[in-house]
C-alpha cells in the first residue's frame, strides 16, 4: 500500500478540488440568479405602479384673450 499512497493522495485532492469547484460555481451562479430575480421583480412592481396611477390631468383649454371663453368656442372675427 505504501507504493500506491501518493496516487491516492492525488485522486482525493483532485476529486475534492472538483467538487468544492463545482460548489463554489454553483453558489456564484445562486447568487446572481437571485439579484437578477430582485431586479426583475423591482422594475415588474415600477411598471405595475406606472400602469396603475391615475392619468395626468389634461392640460388647460387656450382661452380667447378678450373673453375669457375657450378658444373653440371663440366667436369669429368679422374681416
Amino acid at each position: 500500500m505504501g507504493g500506491n499512497l501518493p496516487v491516492i493522495l492525488i485522486e482525493l485532492v483532485l476529486v475534492f478540488g472538483g467538487v468544492l469547484a463545482f460548489a463554489w460555481w454553483q453558489l456564484r451562479s445562486v447568487a446572481r440568479d437571485r439579484r437578477e430575480t430582485v431586479a426583475r421583480r423591482a422594475a415588474q412592481q415600477a411598471a405595475e405602479a406606472i400602469a396603475a396611477a391615475p392619468p395626468a390631468a389634461p392640460p388647460p383649454a387656450a382661452t380667447s384673450a378678450q373673453s375669457g371663453t375657450p378658444a373653440a368656442e371663440a366667436p369669429a372675427e368679422p374681416r
